[in-house]
């Protein structure tokens, strides 16, 4: 984060019983396959990238990933569905409902994002809540750090570091002051 070349300090793979920590402590986050990631190589779907790939983040560099939480979830779970073309989804983008984006403020707050879960944003036009048809695999990259990728080729979504009870470098919104933002927000740049 922040052009910091914090990777060369996870060069290896982290351990099985570590990444099985970080794992659970991030279930409400996922990337329902068929997301597509920047990678070095381009733009890729989530479920083909391993350990050891770095993706494009926020600050214009390359993260490497460090451990990767793959799950099934069973037909009728509850996602989130962002329509293309509505805040900055290329095509529609499915989200756990905990999954954690970052919006830009456009200047309506002091911090230059804010951090907000996919859940959110359910009332805001051209987002809906669904549900998964069939069993889908949702991918969690997991990195040296907290860190903000970019997704169906302009949304920046928060992925977790290696520490989970390491706090995050984006504030977070409560509900009520998310919704009033989301409001103000697209009143006045829609």
């Amino acid at each position: 984060m922040f052009m910091q070349d914090i990777t060369r300090f996870a060069a290896a793979p982290v351990q099985a019983d570590t990444s099985t920590q970080i794992a659970s402590a991030h279930t409400s986050f996922g990337l329902v396959a068929g997301t597509q990631v920047e990678t070095a190589g381009g733009w890729r779907m989530i479920e083909t990238l391993h350990i050891g790939e770095s993706v494009y983040t926020l600050d214009g560099g390359l993260a490497r990933i460090v451990a990767m939480n793959r799950r099934e979830v069973l037909p009728g779970e509850p996602v989130i569905r962002i329509a293309g073309g509505y805040f900055d989804a290329c095509s529609d983008l499915f989200l756990m409902p905990g999954q954690d984006l970052l919006l830009d403020t456009m200047g309506l707050t002091e911090a230059p994002y804010t951090c907000l879960s996919a859940e959110v944003l359910a009332a805001c036009r051209g987002i809906s809540r669904s549900a998964t048809p069939r069993r889908v695999e949702v991918v969690t990259p997991i990195f040296a750090e907290e860190e903000a990728v970019w997704a169906q080729s302009g949304v920046l979504l928060r992925c977790p570091g290696v520490k989970p009870d390491e706090a995050s470098a984006y504030p977070r919104m409560h509900d009520a002051a998310a919704a009033v933002f989301l409001e103000t927000r697209q009143r006045r740049f829609s």
